[in-house]
């Protein structure tokens, strides 16, 4: 996992990742979230928005069954909405690392999430070969997601 400036310096930040995930950040941009699907595990890192420093990496919630966290996404309460491929759900994780809620689905091949307004949009994957492999679902949450931070680029996009 690399962090970039905005000049585009590259830092590392982790090695050895196998499949890496969602990622994402607190609202106040304290804390970055990183699912690394093959430790079945969210990590928190504290991270400086100022220079862009990642440190004290540490397990903020770990799956304890056979699936593989895949996708998540924030909303607006700050709870993490984590899609567990392999088991067809999407839980609820809360900013203490507690599952608060679940939404169960009918392909076991769940992989993204998105907040469209106070729904809650849902990959899935074509493997499994299930009938609903492949769809994209919808759920009314009653809360909405937050907007994307941006990168700051100094550089112009044909530099790059």
């Amino acid at each position: 996992m690399f962090r970039f400036d905005n000049d585009l310096t590259r830092h590392t930040i982790r090695e050895g990742l196998t499949i890496p995930n969602g990622i994402g950040w607190s609202a106040d941009q304290k804390t970055l979230y990183f699912t690394h699907t093959t430790e079945s595990t969210i990590w928190a890192y504290d991270y400086d928005a100022s220079t862009g420093d990642v440190s004290n990496q540490r397990a903020f919630w770990k799956l304890d069954t056979d699936g593989e966290p895949d996708g998540f996404v924030f909303d607006s309460e700050g709870n993490i909405w984590q899609c567990i491929y392999g088991e067809g759900r999407v839980l609820k994780i809360n900013t203490e690392g507690q599952v608060v809620g679940e939404i169960k689905f009918p392909t076991k091949c769940i992989t993204c999430p998105v907040f469209v307004g106070t729904e809650l949009w849902v990959t899935s994957a074509i493997a499994g070969g299930d009938e609903y492999a492949g769809a994209l679902f919808k759920v009314d949450v009653g809360i909405g997601g937050v907007r994307d931070f941006k990168f700051k680029l100094a550089k112009g996009s044909a530099e790059l």
